[in-house]
């Protein structure tokens, strides 16, 4: 169980969760998760109180994405931030494929922190996923949102990233952990130094009445 908390929206308090990372090790990791449905009331009751709790975790945590079972939830849930929101995608899949590999990033997870992996993936790549109301959206990502909403599509799937590359490459990556971690942990402390600190703010993004085909989406503003 994470740490409770409450967050005042639309002049109501939403309960939600701070999340807690499984360790890296941990079976769930290699469990495909069980779509989630949206069959009543309480079903999006439950998909609003995950979307906070899932959302708020990222944003504590400064990744770019973060899976269900990564938090020991076994529902077919991702979170994704996309420059200056995090979405949520329920039951995400992908439909199409560009077949153009990048390779130009190194991939990270927040399962193992330190440990960057070069994973050629698909440059472009367009998903279909259910928004927090349980509306279907389809959505074209390019670059490094590509890249991360795959590798959280992998965990979904019971995947993950170490498995993708060659034994010696990840020999070589896990001996630069230490060093990586270091790293990070400076550039984070000049962050924290330089920048003041701002409260996010959590909206719901919902269809006007020019928009009516437009789904729901959970936006997590962190501008």
């Amino acid at each position: 169980m994470g740490e409770k908390k409450v967050k005042l929206y639309k002049g109501n308090l939403v309960e939600f969760e701070i999340l807690k990372l499984v360790d890296f090790y941990d079976p769930i990791l290699r469990q495909p998760t069980k779509p989630f449905e949206f069959n009543n009331e309480g079903d999006k009751d439950r998909a609003a109180y995950l979307s906070f709790s899932m959302a708020e975790t990222l944003e504590k945590l400064g990744g770019i994405g973060l899976s269900a079972n990564q938090v020991g939830l076994d529902v077919r849930l991702c979170v994704v931030n996309m420059g200056n929101e995090i979405w949520t995608m329920f039951n995400p899949e992908v439909i199409s494929r560009s077949g153009e590999l990048n390779t130009e990033y190194q991939e990270g997870c927040l399962s193992y922190p330190g440990l960057y992996l070069k994973i050629p993936r698909d440059k472009h790549i367009k998903v279909r996923f259910q928004a927090i109301g349980g509306q279907t959206v389809e959505h074209d990502f390019d670059g490094l949102t590509a890249i991360c909403v795959q590798h959280e599509i992998d965990h979904l799937d019971g995947k993950v990233y170490t498995d993708l590359v060659s034994p010696i490459k990840l020999d070589q990556a896990k001996r630069k952990v230490k060093t990586n971690i270091k790293k990070m942990r400076a550039y984070l402390a000049a962050q924290k130094i330089a920048e003041q600190p701002q409260e996010p703010e959590i909206k719901i993004v919902e269809p006007t009445k020019t928009t009516q085909k437009t789904a729901e989406k959970f936006v997590y503003n962190v501008g």
